[in-house]
């Protein structure tokens, strides 16, 4: 979950997966290709990068110990999923959350899950350097709704390839603040979009619920 840092309310990481996803979905114009995968596969990989935690979390992004973080680390890698390209950019988010600590519990976490998603590449012929190139986008959509959830006014950049035969990076800033999210150049569908997240009231999450709702805007500017 994720806490305010501003007011005393917080946003499950079912919710955070939920702009993920709806970003994924929205992602793709003339300047920037759509990745060559299937567009359901990319909603519902990117959507679903942190699978692991449940619906209704109590695990504070931020605020766990490496235990506690370690075993939900663990069961979204692991869990099962029909569709192969979709789970593959699951286990490349996880995988590069888990190489970002450089203790050596993670490291040997990192190689774990280099080694499982080398056996997942060649049992379903999956290109390496396609992933490698995704999980860029992954990063970035990760980023945006990972800082509108915190609820205070957050900038940052991601580089990511716009072409799919194309070796050029472009790197692709954000701002973030009030609800309104802003990427600059510009790599969505849409001029804007208009949606909501539900988060719910401190006291008393997750027995008792007291929803909130969060509007945001995704706006080209």
């Amino acid at each position: 979950m994720f806490k305010s840092k501003r007011r005393a309310i917080v946003t499950p990481q079912s919710e955070h997966l939920k702009l993920v996803g709806t970003l994924a979905m929205l992602w793709g114009n003339e300047q920037f290709d759509h990745p060559p995968i299937e567009r359901n596969s990319m909603i519902a990989g990117m959507g679903l990068h942190d699978r692991g935690y449940g619906y209704l979390d109590n695990s504070p992004i931020g605020g766990m110990s490496a235990e506690e973080w370690l075993p939900i680390a663990r069961r979204g890698f692991n869990m099962p999923c029909s569709d192969a390209v979709a789970d593959a950019i699951v286990k490349y988010h996880i995988r590069r959350l888990a190489s970002n600590d450089p203790s050596e519990i993670r490291k040997a976490l990192t190689g774990e899950f280099s080694k499982a998603i080398d056996e997942h590449f060649e049992k379903h012929h999956l290109s390496k350097t396609l992933f490698d190139r995704m999980d860029r986008v992954t990063d970035l959509l990760d980023r945006l709704s990972f800082e509108f959830c915190f609820e205070v006014p957050a900038s940052g950049s991601i580089s990511v390839f716009p072409r799919n035969g194309g070796d050029t990076k472009v790197e692709v800033q954000y701002h973030v603040e009030d609800g309104e999210i802003n990427v600059t150049p510009w790599p969505f569908s849409v001029n804007e979009h208009r949606g909501y997240l539900v988060a719910y009231q401190m006291d008393g999450y997750p027995e008792r619920l007291d929803p909130v709702i969060l509007p945001y805007l995704l706006k080209r500017k």
